[in-house]
């Protein structure tokens, strides 16, 4: 296996943390080097909550000190959690990872976060296994979503991303179920009532049918990169088991 980075995608309820572990697992006992980027990981290249990312052209209007965690060719980038209070209220109006903010569209938001993901590559290059989970399809999807962006908008983004990471050699093992539906019903199960409440704020950012888009949309995107697709029926694990057997 020469892969350095596994990509574990699925709807919510698929099993993509418990496949992670387990691969991590795996890898350990067979004597790799390897790191697992849990979803919401602060690591993970595509979770930009809490950053800001301020276009080189507009840093000359800024009378204070900005605590840059990385430079790009036409950005900089901040944690807003090493600025001051006064200086991040200054910077809200950069906030990468806030899908409501208006001072940035869709297209400014793929442009400022693919260069992010170019930085990450360029500074993740080892000798180690990356395991990712949701990295490369839900959270970048669901943040293209949230903006009102059309499907082929999605597409060419995750398309781009495909491209950057091409060093890593990336395999995507794709954890699926028969409908969206099943999967989403599975989550609420298992990851319990305060889960499933958080479904309900979904429609007020008009993105009532976004599992339901991303199931179809997901599958018409894993050409992009070399992928195993793993069918789940219920606790069901079976074709999971095999083929991941036969991949390590």
């Amino acid at each position: 296996m020469d892969n350095k980075v596994i990509l574990i995608e699925g709807l919510p309820g698929t099993g993509k943390t418990t496949l992670s572990k387990r691969i991590y697992d795996l890898l350990l006992k067979k004597g790799k080097l390897v790191e697992l980027l849990l979803e919401e990981n602060e690591k993970i290249p595509s979770n930009f909550y809490n950053f800001a990312g301020i276009p080189k052209n507009e840093l000359s209007s800024f009378l204070y000190p900005i605590p840059l965690i990385a430079e790009t060719d036409n950005y900089v980038f901040i944690n807003f959690g090493d600025c001051t209070e006064e200086i991040a209220n200054k910077l809200q109006r950069y906030d990468v990872g806030n899908e409501f903010n208006k001072f940035i569209t869709a297209q400014e938001y793929a442009r400022c976060t693919l260069e992010w993901w170019q930085y990450w590559v360029k500074h993740n290059i080892k000798d180690s296994i990356l395991i990712l989970d949701s990295a490369f399809m839900q959270c970048p999807i669901n943040e293209m979503l949230f903006r009102k962006v059309s499907d082929s908008e999605v597409k060419t983004y995750i398309q781009a991303i495909a491209e950057i990471i091409k060093p890593f050699n990336p395999v995507c093992i794709y954890l699926r179920r028969e409908i969206a539906k099943i999967a989403i019903d599975f989550a609420k199960e298992v990851k319990g009532e305060q889960w499933a409440k958080g479904l309900d704020g979904l429609a007020d950012i008009g993105c009532p049918d976004l599992f339901e888009r991303r199931f179809d949309l997901e599958y018409s995107l894993l050409p992009f990169v070399s992928n195993i697709v793993c069918n789940i029926d219920g606790y069901n694990w079976s074709d999971i088991d095999t083929k991941i057997k036969n991949l390590f």
